[in-house]
């Protein structure tokens, strides 16, 4: 199809979009010299990188996550009643929702979210659109002049917010009328055009040809928890920086076991919790318990959101939460993590039989921050909250013991 004199390739192909390519071969190159017009990467260059540098070193060029070209979805295109509005308006064809091959143009869109000089902000912000005066620039008439910004804090998290416009903003195949987290392996289209976002490493493996998300999503079983083996062997093949670039996000990691008091419970009832009151005659200590050591649950994708957008992760000893623990002094549904809109995490109690105790008290309120390092209870089990950082560390030391 044809508008205002351009059809979609050649509007793709405007010189003064793509930007010239050279190449990228300055050993102490930084990501300074890769990027090109409108918030772009040279993909060129980008590739150079990926095929003549190790993972670590590429990630340590790169810093910063990007929006990589996915796909071009099939749809209905029409053009607006109004002739002062540009922007052509595009049904999606709901068969098309499945990925297919994209152009090499497409393929070749890799949007870095990196600003020069670097904000000092915790909280940095990238628009996009179609005009020329975005952070992303989006080449296509689906795409309104400046649809969506994404903030981004920390540089790890983000959050997109749709600016209205004639299509709307899709996350994974669905269209956003609020502002929404999204992390990564999350498929995110503008008009007809289709971006993942991906952190360095991810991209990595991208331009490998490796699906970047399938490396996290192997580490984790369907009762949520990680395996600890493979943890292991990433922090000996992987330095923390890219340790930390796969695992994005906290864990729960099991410390040791209470000594206390329990109550009797039918084996005839699974639905039944077991009352348990630990032991504080000494004090409130845990013994050791190595196999719990070896439980290891990544604070990843969870499925269910707050109505402000944040994402909550569920506990307990029933198999439909998004970590699943089997022991009777568990809850059937005992606890859920929330995921702050500015990088926190919180944990609720969710009128479990047993509570829970983060540092050995009682939290009042509602809910209450955690930190990394703090010890909470969990029914008869003690894990420690450790960040990736911490997590990494913790496995080097496990390592070293062995």
């Amino acid at each position: 199809m044809v508008i205002s004199g351009y059809t979609w390739k050649s509007f793709f192909h405007k010189p003064s979009i793509l930007g010239k390519l050279m190449p990228f071969s300055t050993p102490g190159a930084s990501i300074r010299d890769l990027l090109v017009a409108g918030g772009r990467l040279n993909y060129r260059a980008l590739l150079q990188l990926a095929n003549e540098s190790s993972e670590q070193s590429f990630v340590r060029k790169l810093g910063h996550w990007v929006l990589a070209g996915d796909r071009v979805m099939q749809g209905l295109i029409t053009p607006a009643n109004s002739p002062r509005i540009e922007t052509v308006l595009f049904d999606p064809d709901s068969m098309d929702m499945q990925a297919k091959d994209a152009p090499q143009s497409l393929t070749e869109l890799v949007y870095v979210f990196y600003k020069s000089p670097p904000s000092s902000e915790e909280v940095c912000s990238f628009t996009l659109g179609r005009i020329y005066d975005n952070d992303f620039v989006m080449p296509d008439y689906a795409v309104s002049r400046t649809q969506a910004v994404i903030h981004v804090l920390r540089g790890t998290r983000f959050r997109i917010r749709s600016l209205g416009g004639s299509n709307p903003v899709r996350v994974n195949n669905a269209p956003i009328e609020q502002e929404v987290p999204l992390r990564e392996g999350d498929v995110v289209a503008f008009g007809r055009l289709s971006f993942t976002l991906l952190a360095p490493s991810g991209l990595y493996l991208h331009l490998k040809g490796i699906q970047p998300q399938l490396r996290l999503r192997q580490l984790v079983n369907s009762l949520g928890q990680a395996n600890f083996k493979q943890l292991k062997e990433y922090s000996v093949k992987f330095n923390e920086n890219i340790f930390t670039q796969i695992m994005h996000r906290p864990s729960l990691v099991g410390s040791g076991v209470f000594r206390g008091y329990a109550s009797r419970v039918s084996d005839l009832d699974p639905e039944i919790t077991m009352g348990f009151l630990a032991d504080i005659t000494n004090g409130i200590d845990v013994v050791p318990f190595k196999v719990l050591g070896r439980s290891i649950y990544p604070l990843i994708h969870p499925e269910r959101f707050e109505e402000n957008g944040e994402e909550i992760l569920t506990i307990g000893r029933g198999l439909d939460n998004d970590i699943s623990m089997a022991d009777a002094a568990i809850s059937m549904h005992h606890a859920q993590i929330r995921f702050g809109s500015e990088g926190q995490y919180f944990i609720r109690d969710t009128n479990s039989t047993n509570g829970i105790l983060v540092n050995n008290q009682v939290f009042k309120g509602n809910e209450k921050e955690l930190f990394d390092g703090d010890k909470i209870k969990i029914g008869r089990h003690e894990f420690t909250f450790m960040f990736p950082s911490t997590l990494y560390h913790h496995l080097v030391e496990r390592n070293r013991q062995n």
